[in-house]
C-alpha cells in the first residue's frame, strides 16, 4: 500500500466530496479518483461508492477508515520521531554482557565513551551465555561483551579486548593472604564455592576429577554477586577472574602449576558497523587501554 494513497482516501472520507478533497490535496480530481481506485485494487474491495452526486463509504470502507487512520497516525509519529532523531543525533546501542564479567573495566570504558559521545545511550541487557549469539544475529542487541567466543559463524566478528588470570580468591583475613602462588591441588584443603556460570567450570571439574581431589563444596550459585559475597564473608574460597577479585576487595593467589587465563571479547555481526555510532564504539573499544 502507498501511504500517499491512504492519505488521499482519508481526505475523501472526511468530506465525502472528491472535488473538495482534490482542492485540499492540491491535485486534480481525475488523479485523486485514480489513486483511490488503485487503493481499492490493492484491497480487492470497494472503499467509496459514488452514486450521482452522492458519495459515501461502503461498509468495508467504514471499517478500513479506522484502520487506515491508525496507519496514518503511526506514520506521522514515525516521521516526527525520525526528524527529532536527525535533529538531536540521539541514538542507542544495545549491549549484551555476559554475567561473569565484572563491571569495573567495562564501565570505565563506557564512562569515557559517553564523555566523547553524550548523544549515544548505552542500553545494557542481561543475556545468558547460550542466548547471546541468537540475540546478536536476530538484532535484539547490537553487540556483546563476552568472556568466551560465541560460535564461529560467518556473520560474527570477534575482537579480543583483554585477558585476565583466573585466581583462587578468599577474604583479606584468610590464612593464604600474602602468598603469591599456590599449587592447584591445594584448593581441596578449603571449603569451596562453585560458580555455576564460570566458563572454566567444566575444565576445572575435569582437572579435579583427574587428580582425584576430594573437594568440600559448601555452596553453588549462578549468581556472581552471591558467590563474591559468600567468599568475602568467609564461607569458602572460589576461582574468580583477577579483575573481579580486585574489584570486590578480595585477596587472591595465582596457581603455580596451572596457567588459567580467559579473554574478554567484543562480538558484533558483520554489516552492523554501517551504523556510525556502532562503528565509533567498536573502534574506540579496540583502541582502548584495558589494563587494570
Amino acid at each position: 500500500m502507498d501511504l500517499k494513497r491512504i492519505r488521499y482516501f482519508l481526505a475523501v472520507a472526511r468530506s465525502l466530496n472528491f472535488s473538495q478533497a482534490a482542492r485540499e490535496l492540491d491535485i486534480s480530481q481525475p488523479a485523486l479518483s485514480k489513486a483511490i481506485k488503485r487503493l481499492e485494487d490493492d484491497f480487492g474491495q470497494t472503499l467509496i461508492r459514488r452514486e450521482g452526486r452522492l458519495t459515501h463509504l461502503t461498509q468495508f470502507g467504514r471499517h478500513m477508515l479506522m484502520v487506515l487512520q491508525e496507519v496514518d497516525s503511526a506514520a506521522v509519529f514515525a516521521e516526527e520521531e525520525a526528524s527529532r532523531l536527525a535533529t538531536t543525533g540521539e541514538t542507542k546501542i544495545a549491549i549484551a554482557i555476559m554475567c561473569t564479567i565484572a563491571p569495573g573495566r567495562i564501565t570505565k570504558f563506557f564512562s569515557e565513551f559517553h564523555a566523547k559521545h553524550p548523544e549515544i545511550q548505552l542500553v545494557l541487557h542481561d543475556v545468558t551465555a547460550p542466548r547471546i549469539q541468537e540475540c546478536l544475529l536476530d538484532g535484539t542487541v547490537d553487540l556483546a561483551i563476552v568472556s568466551r567466543p560465541v560460535e564461529a559463524v560467518e556473520r560474527l566478528r570477534i575482537h579480543e579486548l583483554f585477558q585476565e588470570e583466573m585466581v583462587l580468591s578468599f577474604p583479606k583475613e584468610h590464612r593464604l593472604a600474602g602468598r603469591g602462588t599456590i599449587a592447584f591441588d591445594r584448593i581441596s584443603e578449603f571449603p569451596f564455592l562453585d560458580r555455576l556460570h564460570c566458563e572454566f567450570r567444566d575444565s576445572l571439574m575435569s582437572v579435579i576429577a583427574e587428580r582425584k581431589l576430594a573437594m568440600n563444596v559448601v555452596g553453588q550459585s549462578e549468581r556472581e554477586d552471591w558467590i563474591q559475597k559468600m567468599v568475602r564473608d568467609g564461607m569458602g574460597v572460589s576461582v574468580l577472574p583477577e579483575g573481579t577479585a580486585l574489584e570486590v576487595g578480595l585477596d587472591y593467589v595465582s596457581f603455580s602449576d596451572m596457567n588459567l587465563r580467559r579473554s574478554v571479547y567484543l562480538a558484533i555481526p558483520a554489516g552492523r558497523e554501517d551504523n556510525a555510532s556502532l562503528r565509533a564504539f567498536v573502534r574506540e573499544a579496540k583502541e582502548y587501554c584495558w589494563d587494570l
